[in-house]
């Protein structure tokens, strides 16, 4: 049979928890009253009493390893406190409601708390952070524990159930390991491709590593070989038809993101039209993402455009000048209209309201007729965009 062998009153309201120190030397308690108190166990006096707290003390464990206690409150925190001197050393917010349950892992270096808020969370000691929060239950944790070895976590509540949860870090990190391996063996294999200048090996590998600039670099070093032959485009062609979707969506967000640029805008529009020329339209359109991927690609390549149309346009005035410079320094006879005819304009000049046009600007002083255009005279004067005043 058992019989009480020490009793005291301990708190002023209810208690809620008792727990008891890895040595068996400290016993202690936590009480609605908002405070902790800590005994010694040989003889139930008062070892301290640990204040701060706002509400009731809902739980109360010690350290594994460390002489320190953690306890859990009403107040929505939860606090670390010294044994020697009984003060407070770390607190810890995040939970929506009181605290309720409060366990050391077994390393003694992470926390593990439940809440009325019906979640589970991790905290790491000395951060102070929460590492992870777990929603597993529609209502209040009331019971939290670990197994013995700590690879298992038990959790049950108000929603009359139980969860077991099992600790996957060494997976994880087994994992990322093997995953940052693999990817400095790939980066090797990449350079080697790119040193050698097997490119299309090093294109597949760029993109499965998810590099855009590798990608980038090798795209625009296929283009720039094939550059003399002019058979660039037919190289990506070759690569957008034997592109799976998943690979044809990344291609694709590469290049919006490269076209924002007017430096990357050329291989942008290269691999696109590559892509259209290759997969019929009403296939691209039925494919998910791809349309609002165009969407965002036309409008910076309305932009490229236009500027490449007023480079064009202004390249005019290079001709005109190289032109009059010619029959200035030069004893042929060549008149205007034999320039205008050896010349290949995208745009051919013409005549608009007794002015020549070149490209898109006025060339003033010119003869309306362009075919009986003849030499300048040294009086004529010839100003690049429009005149402010009439033409005498």
């Amino acid at each position: 049979s058992l019989r009480a062998r020490l009793s005291a009153r301990a708190h002023d309201k209810e208690i809620n928890i008792v727990s008891v120190a890895p040595n068996d030397s400290l016993i202690a308690s936590g009480s609605q009253d908002k405070t902790v108190k800590l005994w010694r166990a040989t003889d139930l006096g008062l070892h301290g009493t640990l204040k701060g707290h706002k509400r009731g003390i809902w739980d109360c464990q010690f350290s594994p390893h460390d002489r320190v206690l953690a306890t859990a409150s009403g107040d929505r925190t939860l606090k670390l406190w010294s044994i020697a001197d009984c003060s407070c050393v770390r607190t810890f917010q995040g939970h929506m409601a009181g605290v309720l349950r409060v366990r050391f892992l077994v390393t003694g270096l992470q926390l593990v708390s439940s809440g009325s808020d019906g979640l589970i969370k991790l905290w790491t000691i000395r951060t102070n952070e929460c590492e992870s929060t777990i929603d597993a239950h529609n209502d209040k944790v009331w019971a939290l524990d670990l197994s013995p070895c700590g690879t298992a976590l038990f959790s049950g509540g108000a929603d009359s159930k139980i969860a077991v949860w099992r600790d996957t870090t060494k997976e994880k990190d087994d994992a990322m390991r093997e995953a940052e391996e693999k990817n400095i063996l790939m980066e090797q294999k990449l350079s080697n491709h790119l040193r050698h200048k097997q490119y299309e090996e090093a294109l597949d590998i760029a993109l499965e590593l998810d590099k855009p600039n590798q990608v980038l670099r090798v795209l625009t070093e296929i283009v720039e070989k094939d550059a003399k032959s002019n058979k660039g485009l037919e190289t990506l062609q070759r690569h957008a038809v034997n592109w799976p979707l998943n690979r044809l969506t990344q291609i694709l967000r590469y290049c919006r993101e490269w076209n924002t640029r007017a430096r990357n805008s050329h291989i942008a529009m290269l691999v696109v039209k590559a892509v259209v020329t290759k997969i019929p339209a009403a296939k691209l359109a039925s494919y998910e993402g791809i349309p609002e991927i165009f969407a965002c690609i036309a409008p910076y390549a309305e932009r490229h455009f236009d500027r490449l149309d007023g480079l064009v346009g202004s390249s005019y005035l290079l001709d005109f000048t190289l032109f009059s410079m010619g029959s200035l320094h030069c004893d042929s006879s060549e008149n205007y209209s034999d320039w205008v005819q050896r010349s290949k304009f995208v745009l051919p000049p013409k005549a608009v309201e007794g002015k020549v046009q070149i490209g898109g600007s006025l060339v003033v002083g010119a003869k309306t007729n362009v075919d009986d255009v003849s030499e300048s005279s040294e009086d004529e004067i010839v100003t690049i965009g429009e005149s402010d005043s009439d033409e005498e």
